[in-house]
């Protein structure tokens, strides 16, 4: 079983954050009828949507039953959906509510939501839908006027750190064999960009690799680009090394990389110097703290050099995903004209 679905939270107390949210849907659940019984929640992918859906379910039927859950990106269709509306207009056999999850809702077609709108409207048979979207813009204005709507953020740095930890505490209680550094954990955190799903796939992947959670192990279980190459091929750019960065760029691609890949990386890291430049915290950035020692060298004067190199990258990746030349792509955009050698008169 994975991380994921082990310590997906199954009470509203053990969910990550989202306080706001979850305090008025489980007041909402506590009333003797539900008033309100078409949701919709929002929000990134891995935020916990429809894990509060899961909640909701267990909460109004006393955790008897199970919800009905549909995956709209394969049953987008209206014949599907007709199905669901004639089985909502059924009473339920067991538990209160007959509880519908309609997951990624924003992928059903316009007619598929046309035949919606009347159960939406009535809300027939006890039955409580509760939709899931990371695309709300592409749900008609006459559904979102139609259900109570909840926007839940991305999750902390911090509170995916901490979930993490508590995940291995508890892994480690049930006799696993796992060590874990906080800064590696911590950047398992920064790679999830908010996403607990996310968090805990990739800790999944490092733990299939080894129980020794390090930064170093991280690089090679998460197949991480190296660091070192990115700062050895920002400093070649910037001394207008031109042998420097055309040995980088043929070495990354006869590497067998993905070159293009490599390179959207690259404008990443790029990004994330001149946000330590601004900063001055490594902690802020997705490179590694123990890199502090080389990204520490840099002062505002490498900001004006990274930011041209940023917009120069952002060009050059385009044309990447477009051309089979990718080498001369690359030096084209990279190399400069040398400086000039200063002679004694």
């Amino acid at each position: 079983m994975s991380l994921a679905t082990k310590y997906r939270p199954k009470t509203f107390e053990e969910m990550t954050e989202q306080t706001l949210v979850v305090d008025i849907v489980q007041k909402m659940c506590e009333d003797t009828e539900l008033a309100n019984r078409n949701f919709l929640f929002i929000g990134p992918a891995g935020t916990g949507k429809t894990t509060i859906s899961r909640i909701i379910a267990n909460n109004l039927n006393d955790n008897v039953g199970e919800p009905i859950e549909i995956d709209a990106a394969s049953n987008s269709g209206v014949e599907q959906v007709r199905g669901l509306v004639k089985e909502a207009q059924q009473y339920p056999v067991v538990g209160k509510y007959k509880v519908f999850i309609v997951d990624e809702c924003h992928a059903l077609s316009n007619t598929a939501w046309q035949a919606l709108l009347k159960v939406l409207e009535e809300c027939p048979a006890r039955t409580v839908m509760l939709f899931c979207t990371t695309n709300p813009e592409k749900i008609p204005a006459t559904i979102l006027s139609r259900v109570q709507t909840f926007q839940l953020s991305k999750i902390s740095l911090a509170g995916i750190t901490s979930r993490l930890k508590y995940v291995l505490d508890c892994e480690i209680k049930e006799g696993r064999n796992i060590t874990y550094d906080e800064s590696a954990v911590n950047f398992i955190a920064k790679l999830a960009n908010g996403g607990m799903r996310d968090a805990l796939t990739l800790l999944d992947k490092a733990l299939t690799y080894k129980d020794e959670i390090t930064l170093e192990n991280l690089e090679i279980a998460l197949n991480l680009p190296s660091y070192d190459n990115y700062f050895e091929l920002l400093q070649a750019y910037a001394s207008k090394n031109n042998v420097e960065v055309t040995r980088i760029v043929n070495d990354v691609y006869n590497s067998g990389v993905n070159f293009v890949k490599w390179f959207e990386g690259f404008h990443s890291f790029i990004i994330n110097v001149v946000k330590y430049i601004f900063l001055q915290d490594i902690e802020l950035t997705l490179i590694p703290s123990h890199y502090k020692d080389k990204i520490s060298k840099y002062g505002s004067a490498h900001s004006v050099i990274c930011l041209k190199l940023a917009n120069k990258l952002l060009t050059m990746n385009n044309e990447l995903k477009t051309t089979q030349y990718l080498q001369e792509i690359a030096l084209t955009y990279l190399c400069q004209v040398p400086k000039k050698e200063h002679q004694n008169g």
